[in-house]
């Protein structure tokens, strides 16, 4: 329904026109000002979509008051009446552009075809300004869509990377580009990755381009002409976390890549953050973490030192004889640099770890057992007691055998891929799989990678892509029904995967499917 402000300073005259727009029932909204300076007041403070007003009038006329809404209000359709029919009025009515120039007495069939061409002059100018807008709207989503697959290039090495002029949002070409991986629980990035990202920008006093990775994990890329220090690369860390956890409730890790060197050195960043997250398993979940930081520089405190312990008896139990030498790596990292403890304590937590290794591969010999613990008891160095803790674990991967191992990897791999098959519609994550496989989620990831030379988030994502592709092309479900169907809980999330994958909607694409 449009507004109409009715101007006229006889009373009578103003209801008059109200009472015919009631009586006629026409779709208009009326307001009413008694003179020109009030109906400007209104005009200013309030939409109005047609005014109409007398001429003669006090303070203001109908006139003055029609050129000040032309030049401040151009889209306001202006009908001016009057018992004056002279020319000059005419003229200046003219100039003013107004709609229609009426006379007094109003007539009631040209009163009804001056309102017509006024509310049609008001559906064509919103009818553009809605052509505009979608047109708008259309060139910044494809302007999202272009930058978006740069980032996802630029990560996946596909090609020398340059962002093409239209994608990039400064003029120049940063130097330095520092990747900030943010990790959150399951389904966070589905439920509030743009909020997330508005808050970012809300927060953040640097540029940067944002990239949603899969469900729990999205990167930043922080663009800067010279690389950032450590300190500031920690603040930046720091804010997201904490703004995280004030917003959300929720904490968050962070891993910050080495500086890339432009866009080409991106996906060596990248690779140093995948390499980090594989043992990811280690460490405090709400850490921030530097990618290209040697372990034996970072400090664990006494909580730290028994959560890596206890995290090493996880894996040998799971049979994860890689993560667990990793673990033996960050053990004596901590040893290292504290220097508190004594010989015999740490000389008592290799023992520990020896004895629940060779228990578990069944090397339950005594002779055996009591060969290694007194060889720990010998060691003379805190290096030596490592090479002798390590030589352990080399010895026992060597007798499970390499061919049983394979065939070990290859079935666990398919018996992963039937799961996926079977439940792409329910909730899959990465510690749920692992569960029900017994494996360690770190060992898993690594595993799939492996064998397949695909993330395990990846290929869920390209299982359900293409159950989805299926869904369009052979079904007329609602596209908020396929992707409830595929599992996930929020359909623009779905949308924007699906569009990563195949460069269009899934609207578009079936539109295109014959």
């Amino acid at each position: 329904m449009h507004r109409i402000l009715i101007v006229d300073d006889e009373r009578i005259e103003r209801e008059g026109i109200r009472n015919l727009i009631r009586k006629l029932k026409l779709e208009l909204d009326p307001l009413v000002a008694e003179n020109g300076e009030a109906a400007l007041q209104i005009v200013r403070s309030e939409p109005v979509d047609i005014v109409i007003t007398d001429i003669k009038m006090p303070f203001m006329d109908g006139l003055e008051l029609s050129e000040k809404i032309r030049e401040e209000h151009p889209d306001i359709e202006l009908i001016i009446y009057s018992a004056f029919n002279e020319f000059e009025y005419a003229r200046r009515a003219m100039r003013a552009n107004v709609s229609n120039y009426l006379l007094k007495p109003i007539q009631v069939p040209e009163f009804l075809a001056a309102i017509q061409r006024a509310t049609d002059a008001c559906l064509e100018k919103e009818a553009d300004r809605k052509r505009e807008l979608q047109l708008l709207e259309g060139y910044r989503l494809g302007m999202a869509y272009e930058r978006e697959k740069m980032l996802l290039d630029a990560i996946n090495g596909t090609r020398p990377m340059k962002p093409p002029a239209a994608a990039r949002i400064d003029d120049a070409e940063p130097e330095s580009i520092h990747l900030l991986l943010v990790e959150c629980p399951r389904h966070f990035f589905d439920m509030h990755n743009d909020d997330f990202l508005a808050m970012l920008h809300e927060r953040l006093n640097l540029p940067f381009d944002y990239l949603n990775v899969n469900e729990n994990q999205s990167l930043l890329f922080i663009r800067h002409p010279v690389p950032l220090s450590r300190e500031t690369l920690r603040f930046l860390a720091e804010t997201v976390s904490a703004s995280t956890l004030e917003r959300y409730g929720q904490t968050v890790g962070i891993i910050v890549g080495a500086s890339a060197e432009g866009w080409d050195g991106v996906h060596s960043a990248y690779c140093g953050i995948e390499r980090l997250l594989e043992f990811k398993f280690f460490m405090n979940e709400q850490a921030i973490l530097f990618a290209e930081e040697h372990f034996s520089e970072a400090s664990f405190d006494e909580v730290e030192l028994q959560s890596i312990s206890d995290k090493i008896y996880q894996c040998v139990n799971f049979s994860d004889l890689r993560g667990a030498k990793y673990g033996v790596e960050l053990l004596f990292s901590y040893l290292k640099t504290t220097g508190h403890f004594s010989s015999l304590y740490t000389k008592f937590l290799c023992s520990e770890i020896m004895n629940k290794l060779l228990v578990k591969e069944h090397k339950k010999s005594l002779a055996v057992i009591n060969d290694y613990l007194d060889k720990i008891s010998r060691s003379s160095s805190l290096h030596e007691l490592k090479d002798l803790m390590l030589g352990v674990f080399d010895l026992v991967e060597s007798c499970t055998g390499a061919r049983n191992k394979e065939e070990s990897a290859n079935r666990i791999i398919e018996q992963i891929k039937q799961m996926i098959e079977e439940r792409y519609d329910q909730d899959l994550s990465l510690e749920g799989i692992a569960e029900q496989v017994y494996l360690t989620p770190s060992y898993l990831s690594y595993l799939f990678k492996k064998e397949t030379g695909q993330s395990l988030i990846r290929y869920i994502t390209q299982v359900r892509m293409d159950k989805a592709v299926v869904l369009l092309r052979d079904t007329n479900m609602k596209i908020v029904d396929i992707c409830q169907k595929l599992g996930y809980r929020n359909s623009n999330y779905f949308i924007q995967s699906f569009r990563q994958h195949y460069g269009v909607t899934p609207a578009k694409y079936r539109e295109r499917t014959p």
